[in-house]
């Protein structure tokens, strides 16, 4: 599971520069080092064939949802990989709805063997300064307000060998640069989508004790 995820300020750039985005307003991203389901979270997604940047709710939110709450009870910040063709929730999404989430960092509480308490760490990039979640996402109208929010979710796969150590059970499904495109592209077989998600290699990120509270912007 991924619940905790952080966002610099420099990201925007990054994510202009390296994915090719167009950003969906000139303060579409919000920095934050301390990013929670519910909050926003960056998405990069197709909009009339151009890739652009906005920030969307994390956690997926169906159209029938009642409430943002709907992510706090079922989980929906994160999808399994191993679910998405046969979920009831994301079989569609999966279908015709995948982003791109880029993010500075993410942040785990594993347990070791007989501890009560979960120690922080930090799991950073090692090359560009950016982690490119494979998402998904969703429109879905506040009956509330009546306002729309765009919905997103986190894909998760089994770890690799660092995370298994810490140890946690599951870790996002990082895609790289020759993936980005295959995983937007609405034309990508979905047996072609499923092995994208696999665990990234270890050397690709680091992992340092810390928490959120530490991290820089």
């Amino acid at each position: 599971m991924c619940g905790r995820v952080a966002v610099k300020k420099g990201l925007a750039g990054l994510v202009l520069e390296h994915l090719g985005a167009h950003g969906a307003t000139d303060d579409w991203l919000v920095p934050n080092p301390n990013v929670l389901p519910t909050n926003l979270i960056p998405v990069v997604r197709l909009i009339d064939g151009r890739r652009v940047a906005t920030s969307y709710i994390w956690g997926f939110l169906p159209p029938n949802a009642p409430s943002r709450g709907f992510i706090s009870e079922y989980f929906t910040f994160n999808a399994r990989d191993d679910k998405l063709a046969t979920g009831r929730l994301y079989a569609k999404p999966f279908k015709t709805q995948r982003c791109l989430i880029p993010v500075s960092a993410w942040f785990e509480w594993p347990k070791p063997p007989g501890s009560k308490k979960g120690t922080p760490c930090t799991i950073v990039p090692t090359g560009v300064d950016m982690f490119v979640f494979a998402g998904l996402w969703g429109m879905w109208t506040d009956p509330e307000t009546g306002l729309e929010h765009g919905t997103a979710t986190v894909i998760t796969t089994a770890p690799n060998e660092l995370i298994a150590d810490l140890p946690h059970h599951r870790m996002p499904a990082i895609l790289g640069p020759s993936e980005w495109g295959r995983w937007l592209a609405t034309s990508t077989p979905q047996v072609e989508l499923q092995a994208l998600l696999g665990p990234a290699a270890p050397e690709l990120m680091d992992v340092t004790v810390a928490g959120p509270h530490e991290f820089r912007l």
